[in-house]
């Protein structure tokens, strides 16, 4: 279903690990042609409505959690628009507590099995060519760090994905 406008929450990354998972992007989409997006792991959403308050518990719980390892597993795909070429990632009890701890700033009701990962191209793709993809696609290191969390409003028809803010994960461990 392609959603005209809504709100999603992103999670992201270090400067160097965007660094890093960008080079992976670029390499896929030289051949996966895709629209443009950030790069980015989607924790929560679609959200059709938001407000001052809702902004302001964002705020609050960035300065509350702590950056996060995220294990990355292996590069997979779907015969799904925005699932086209993604990493998968390790869906730790890390990530889940998060996750669950966002879902209660506004009770928001969720009930889809969780899937994390990284998308690298969104798009229709013949599968043989994902195929052949992953198999030039250098080795991914372990882990990465996603140290913040962002508001984007998504609108699926016109291929806009906007962020409008972030919030960093600041808490001292």
């Amino acid at each position: 279903m392609i959603i005209s406008r809504c709100f999603w929450i992103w999670g992201g990354f270090s400067a160097k690990d965007t660094l890093y998972l960008n080079e992976y992007k670029n390499k896929v989409q030289s051949i996966l042609k895709s629209p443009n997006f950030a790069i980015h792991i989607t924790l929560l959403g679609p959200y059709f409505e938001i407000d001052n308050q809702f902004l302001s518990q964002l705020k609050i719980f960035a300065q509350k959690n702590s950056p996060l390892d995220l294990y990355l597993n292996d590069f997979a795909f779907q015969d799904h628009i925005f699932k086209s070429f993604y990493i998968s990632i390790n869906n730790s009890k890390d990530l889940d507590n998060l996750r669950k701890a966002l879902l209660r700033i506004n009770k928001f009701n969720f009930e889809k099995e969780y899937k994390p990962h990284i998308s690298l191209a969104y798009g229709e793709h013949k599968k043989n060519i994902k195929k052949e993809l992953i198999s030039k696609l250098p080795k991914l290191k372990d882990s990465i760090k996603m140290n913040k969390i962002s508001l984007v409003e998504v609108n699926e028809n016109i291929n806009l994905w906007n962020i409008l803010e972030d919030f960093y994960l600041i808490k001292n461990v």
